[in-house]
């Protein structure tokens, strides 16, 4: 927990970051009372914390002559008055000795004040206060002056401190640039009443323009930027107008070859002091292999998440599968150990044909089960194959229609199969069988009432085969998970089976160069399968 009140902004946020600044900071209150020193100040000024926090400005540190102190009293008083917010104000230097050994000696020292308004809120008013001790430089330069008075009028040194801060501005000025060319940093300083844009030559290159091209607000944002990423640059340009506060924001260029380049912009923006206009100021780095990196990493963790929901789904998907094999299997298996069991204990005739009848029929439901999980391993491992030759779609649609017409309508269910055309396919008869046998499976297990329909006839170039009921249908977000390996879309209630009888159809189908499509109008509105095979030439 920080030992500062947490509402003072900048200085106060963060006690240790404000403990750990290298200047002496004070931070006072309205009454001018010391609210927060850090380290730099106590070390600074010989004093400890508790002698500081807590007591008016005014009355710490009292050292030196009277007439010090009243002076260091007024010379307060003209730095923190009538100080505005967001106002920083500089004191001139003052003399005021101090006696860091408690001795009576008293040490020559001049100090200098950067005062500062804070708000924090609740109408209060803090004022930071950077105590910096200015000795050495002021008895450098009152050396410095001494010498020059010696050597020069005033009016030949006023000119010589200007050729001097010129030549070292020019020299700052020039080490900054190769600064920012060594490090291939881009600055730039948009005007943006006028649109006027200064910028330097790295700026260009690291948008792609050649370094005599002419660049403006206009081309940077219509030529430069991606046209995905302008509205959210010139957003932080409008905030940073706004608040003043420092934006960060990347962006995406795409060089005359081609090549994309992403472009890291740190800038502030700045409202000039006559009050007319502004200015955003700031410098552009290159982050193409560090966002690169970034959005690897973010599409492998979405990767790495899909593989994840994919394997948890498998896991339900094998645990619901075993839970239906061990009820399927079940099922058919009792039957035939119960009227086995039935045969060995009667001699009735009429008991015992029905006994073979019940075997005979779980026996066959058997057979379909296991020949269902073969063929789904052979899908699995790429060893199913077909054996094409020229196939009559529409008869064989019939014949399988016919030999389950007992079945469908012993449900209750009528079963409409008169629209059959001809269709010459190339198919393996009993793959394809296989298929039919399994879409019209389904339609009698989910129509409790009503009718199945199949229709064979030729679209254009391929044979179409259709299969609708008027069951319980199926919800349009489960129309492709239907044709997944295991998966049962139950609808309500349980429905028997293996899951695998449509999986095995869309299989076989694209083995055969075709299609498997289903519809449904949602719960309630029955379902339509679409198989399409390409017609034989």
């Amino acid at each position: 927990m920080s030992r500062y009140p947490s509402n003072a902004p900048g200085l106060l946020a963060g006690g240790e970051i404000f403990d750990a600044l290298p200047d002496a900071w004070l931070v006072l209150d309205e009454d001018a009372q010391v609210v927060a020193v850090n380290r730099a100040y106590l070390k600074l000024l010989g004093s400890e914390r508790e002698a500081v926090v807590g007591r008016s400005v005014y009355d710490i540190n009292q050292v030196g002559s009277r007439e010090q102190r009243e002076e260091r009293r007024r010379w307060l008083h003209a730095v923190l008055a009538h100080l505005a917010p967001g106002e920083a104000r500089l004191s001139p230097p003052i003399r005021y000795d101090l006696d860091p050994h408690r001795d009576g000696r008293l040490q020559t020292r001049y100090w200098q004040v950067r005062a500062r308004l804070l708000e924090a809120g609740d109408n209060r008013r803090l004022y930071g206060l950077c105590v910096l001790d200015i000795t050495d430089g002021m008895e450098a330069a009152g050396r410095d002056q001494r010498e020059r008075a010696k050597l020069r009028s005033q009016a030949r040194l006023r000119q010589v401190l200007m050729e001097e801060a010129t030549a070292q501005l020019r020299t700052q000025q020039e080490r900054f640039q190769q600064a920012l060319a060594f490090a291939n940093v881009g600055a730039i300083e948009l005007e943006t009443a006028t649109g006027e844009l200064i910028c330097n030559v790295q700026l260009k290159a690291l948008l792609g323009l050649d370094p005599d091209a002419v660049l403006t607000k206009t081309r940077l944002f219509e030529e430069c930027i991606d046209e995905a990423h302008r509205a959210r640059v010139q957003d932080a340009f409008d905030e940073t107008l706004r608040t003043g506060t420092p934006i960060e924001v990347d962006f995406l260029v795409t060089l005359p070859g081609g090549a994309p380049r992403w472009i890291l912009l740190r800038a502030a923006g700045q409202a000039h002091r006559d009050g007319v206009g502004a200015s955003i100021a700031g410098l552009a780095l290159d982050i193409t292999a560090r966002k690169e990196s970034e959005l690897q990493h973010v599409a492998i963790a979405q990767a790495e998440r899909q593989a994840r929901r994919q394997s948890e789904e498998a896991t339900r998907a094998m645990d619901h599968f075993v839970t239906a094999v061990s009820h399927e299997l079940r099922s058919p298996l009792g039957a035939i150990l119960s009227w086995a069991t039935l045969l060995q204990r009667t001699s009735d005739t009429a008991h015992m044909m029905r006994a073979g009848t019940v075997i005979e029929r779980n026996a066959r439901q058997l057979a379909l089960m296991v020949d269902d999980l073969l063929d789904s391993g052979a899908i699995a491992t790429g060893k199913l194959s077909v054996q094409l030759a020229p196939v009559d779609l529409g008869a064989l649609t019939g014949n399988v229609a016919e030999d389950m017409r007992v079945s469908i309508e012993a449900k209750g269910l009528c079963l409409v199969a008169d629209e059959l055309s001809s269709c010459i396919v190339m198919a393996d008869e009993a793959r394809i069988r296989q298929v039919i046998w399994n879409l019209l499976t389904n339609a009698t297990k989910f129509c409790v009432e009503g009718r199945v329909t199949v229709a064979v006839q030729t679209d254009g170039g391929e044979a179409l085969l259709m299969v609708r009921d008027t069951g319980r249908g199926i919800a349009p977000e489960a129309l492709e998970r239907i044709f997944e390996r295991f998966h049962q879309e139950d609808g309500g209630g349980r429905a028997s089976g293996l899951g695998l009888g449509l999986w095995l159809a869309r299989n076989i189908v694209q083995l055969h160069g075709g299609t498997i499509t289903a519809h449904s109008e949602g719960r309630g509105c029955g379902a339509t399968f679409w198989i399409r095979l390409p017609l034989y030439r």
